[in-house]
């Protein structure tokens, strides 16, 4: 597996991780939402032109995937609590399993889905 392209398939779950507020900003949003459209047209050209060559080129299905997941799990979360979830990391105040289960839910399912599109949609 090439690992330039599996670290590349982890753009939205990276940024997810370290920098949320870019996912929630319109323009930002819109702008990871191109880079992740550009990557998911090139892993399908290779995937189509050049079948095996490349491992990992799943990979590049990933930021796209991530992006809508976290978008959906947002809305669910906003629809249902009626405000923005807050950062869990090593926040342990109590009146938080909201916002930790949403979390955890998204870093689990991203997570999984990062590594199922490199290793196995190459």
């Amino acid at each position: 597996m090439n690992p330039l392209l599996f670290v590349i398939g982890g753009f939205v779950w990276i940024t997810a991780a370290f920098k949320r507020e870019l996912l929630l900003k319109q323009r930002s949003f819109r702008l990871l939402c191109i880079i992740s459209l550009g990557l998911f047209a090139a892993g399908t050209f290779i995937h189509v032109n050049y079948s095996g060559r490349y491992r990992g080129s799943g990979a590049l299905f990933n930021p796209l995937i991530s992006l809508l997941l976290y978008r959906l799990c947002w809305k669910l979360f906003v629809m249902h609590f009626q405000r923005e979830p807050r950062e869990t990391w090593l926040d342990w105040r109590p009146g938080m399993a909201a916002d930790r289960l949403f979390n955890i839910v998204y870093f689990c399912l991203g997570l999984w889905l990062w590594i199922f599109t490199s290793g196995f949609l190459s």
